[in-house]
């Protein structure tokens, strides 16, 4: 009957006929001026009625109008009460965990996940779907919506990195399972560049076009925010009594300057600190020259000050300090008379301490001619050098074609009697499951023209900065040093266009391979007096220990993986399955109480023995811990979170909505704006309000015309 009511707009245009007023007759004198007064005065007074009329009718037709009680909905509006199922797609990559005013990012997406399940009625369904959730999972909406809010207040931020595709693919494909009339999609998160990738584009077609989509952005502004990067050991060895070098990178992430103080720990203890100073964008090095007095296994941890964004001020890492190292030498010339051996030098400068070591040398080489070293096994050196080797046996080349790659270290030095096409042949053929040894591939000798007073040829540059040069680039002097023969080289296949380490005024002199977990050093001279001057030099012994501690194969291998990768041990070869159980990081709720994370039961192989341990889903040390033999062994292994999670970048979230493609995309700024938009969208926009609040203005101002601007003019034209 509401209808009718819009007769009632004849109301007031009756009242505006019926009570019009007439000009009242005055006799005078002279008429002509007054009407042209009059008529001036009659026409302003009938556009004030005209604009009372309106206002009178309007004000009746907003009244009207209200009753309705109108909407205005979107194009995906299915109506106000059909069953509904809602996909939440949220964001707990480590960069959630970015605090500002108190609150972490990821607690303001979890308001926004509550909001969006508050606004749920009984029958409906609704599913969480976290960033980081697994390939192969598979999410369903669900109607027990008490246990999805639950979970949600559970729920903790990750640590870890993760792309805002593979969530959306699972999102989507629940929505494409439940059948009810109206889907909606929610995707929360602080939109930082690295989560939105290309591969979202490939979701276009794939998003339904009455399905409404809604990005909420929860991210805010990083004020403070000191990053560390990384911190490692620059050598693969660690010897008790010298000084390990641990290498710190330092950037301010921020959009303000930061001074923070950089603290280094060593099992627990607080062992040096230092301050950092960074300005907004800037990055620094920190070095901690640490003298390890105990060998063994060792945890230590590097930490910043806290900032806003708490997870990337710590690294840590592991290492294995050892009191000798095992060096196999191989002689490819042999000699009675002692200084004219092949491996004179080498076994000189090995046995020697470098100075700033340790009073003994913590090298224990072991030399033997090129006939025994089939007898070696390998894998008990940590470094192997041949020293003017004319050739390798098929099966010796094999055999270290596979000691490298898992993390064994390799030093060649040339000669006269080596065979460069041998050389080439057995190193430079692909070893099982990689590349290539050679650095690069033996031609021709060059040979310095000894015409001249001071022949030879000088080196030209060295890489200083490379861990094997670097603390001793410095006082090498290498101006007296002279190569009189050495090796030129080709570009080895596989072995890329890395630079030498240190390079003559003729060619390269010392070059550097990466195999697997392993590392290859070529010397295209030899390592006796016949071919240069440098086993002569002062700088000799320290540059060879520290290429031997480079190269050289840790007694632990591979002690550190990022958040979320696998962790793969390696076990002693064994005939039974080998258990192992792995304890993660204290949580603050064990109180002490240490529980293990996960125990595995390796699967052994014909050539390996491992377990793949997946629980790397916080930062801390880690201990495995297993027995083989009879005896107890316990492996420490560090895990960090990505320092790319530091990067502040953002996407817009309007280029987030582009990317997704759709007219049903919407854009939300934080929880709060959330509920608002949500029902509006389930329910559409009411009108009466903005109705009502018109028609008390039409009111006011029908008033103002009525009792003022008509009396004036009544007033006037009397």
């Amino acid at each position: 009957m509401i209808h009718l009511l819009w007769a009632a707009l004849s109301i007031p245009i009756i009242i505006h006929l019926v009570h019009r007023r007439k000009a009242k007759q005055v006799p005078f004198s002279t008429l002509r001026f007054l009407q042209m007064v009059d008529q001036r005065v009659a026409r302003r007074h009938r556009l004030k009625e005209l604009l009372l009329l309106a206002l009178r009718v309007l004000l009746i037709a907003a009244l009207i109008g209200a009753l309705y009680r109108p909407m205005v909905r979107s194009a995906t509006f299915k109506g106000a009460n059909v069953p509904t199922a809602a996909a939440i797609v949220l964001d707990n990559t480590c960069s959630m965990r970015a605090a500002a005013q108190g609150a972490l990012c990821f607690d303001r997406a979890r308001r926004a996940a509550a909001h969006v399940l508050e606004g749920l009625k009984r029958g409906d369904a609704a599913c969480i779907v976290p960033f980081d959730a697994p390939g192969g999972a598979a999410s369903e909406a669900i109607t027990g919506l008490d246990r999805l809010r639950d979970e949600l207040n559970a729920m903790e931020c990750g640590y870890g990195t993760a792309e805002v595709a593979g969530a959306l693919r699972q999102a989507l494909a629940a929505l494409q399972r439940s059948r009810t009339p109206r889907k909606e999609l929610y995707v929360i998160s602080d939109f930082q560049k690295l989560s939105w990738t290309a591969a979202l584009e490939e979701l276009k077609n794939a998003l339904p076009a009455d399905m409404p989509v809604f990005l909420v952005d929860v991210g805010r502004p990083v004020g403070s925010n000191l990053t560390l990067a990384e911190a490692d050991f620059p050598l693969s060895v660690q010897v008790a009594g010298a000084a390990s070098d641990l290498i710190c990178s330092v950037r301010n992430n921020g959009n303000a300057d930061a001074d923070k103080e950089l603290a280094l720990y060593v099992n627990g203890d607080k062992v040096a600190q230092t301050r950092v100073a960074l300005a907004a964008g800037a990055e620094t090095t920190v070095t901690f020259a640490h003298v390890f007095a105990q060998t063994g296994q060792i945890a230590g941890e590097v930490r910043l000050a806290p900032d806003e964004l708490e997870p990337d001020n710590a690294r840590f890492f592991t290492a294995t300090v050892q009191q000798m190292l095992p060096v196999l030498v191989v002689n490819g010339d042999p000699s009675a008379v002692p200084h004219l051996n092949e491996t004179f030098f080498l076994e000189l400068a090995l046995q020697s301490p470098a100075a700033g070591g340790p009073a003994v040398s913590p090298v224990q080489a072991k030399t033997v001619i090129e006939a025994d070293l089939l007898k070696q096994r390998l894998e008990d050196y940590a470094c192997v050098i041949l020293a003017n080797v004319p050739s390798l046996a098929p099966l010796a080349a094999d055999r270290l074609r596979r000691y490298v790659p898992a993390g064994g270290g390799l030093i060649i030095f040339t000669g006269d009697r080596v065979d460069p096409a041998a050389y080439n042949t057995a190193l430079s053929g692909p070893e099982p499951g990689g590349q290539g040894l050679m650095p690069a591939l033996l031609t021709e000798v060059k040979q310095a023209d000894s015409g001249g007073q001071d022949p030879g040829f000088r080196i030209r540059s060295l890489a200083g900065g490379h861990p094997a040069f670097r603390g001793i680039a410095e006082q090498m002097e290498t101006g007296g040093a002279r190569v009189q023969r050495f090796f030129s080289v080709a570009p080895a296949k596989g072995a890329g266009e890395s630079p030498a380490l240190v390079e003559l005024d003729a060619g390269p002199l010392v070059l550097e391979r990466k195999a697997g977990s392993g590392t290859v050093l070529l010397c295209t001279t030899a390592a006796d007096l016949d071919w240069s001057n440098l086993p002569a030099r002062r700088f000799f012994l320290p540059m060879l220990h520290q290429m031997v501690y480079y190269a050289g194969r840790s007694a632990q291998g591979t002690d550190r993986v990022s958040v979320g990768t696998p962790y793969v041990l390696e076990l002693p070869p064994s005939d039974e399955p080998v258990e192992v159980t792995f304890y993660g990081p204290a949580r603050p709720e064990e109180q002490g109480k240490e529980a293990p994370d996960a125990v595995l039961r390796s699967a052994p192989a014909e050539r390996a023995n491992r377990v793949s341990f997946q629980g790397t889903t916080r930062p801390g040390i880690y201990r495995a811990v297993y027995s083989v033999g009879g005896a107890e062994h316990v492996r420490l292994f560090a895990v960090n979170v990505e320092s790319r999670e530091s990067d502040p970048a953002r996407i817009p979230p309007e280029e987030a909505a582009r990317m997704l493609g759709g007219a049903s995309v919407k854009v939300v700024q934080g929880p709060e704006r959330l509920a608002l938009v949500v029902r509006r969208e389930r329910e559409g926009l009411p009108l009466w309000d903005y109705l009502f609040a018109l028609a008390v203005a039409l009111a006011v101002a029908e008033t103002f015309v009525a009792n003022v601007l008509l009396r004036e003019g009544e007033a006037g034209s009397s």
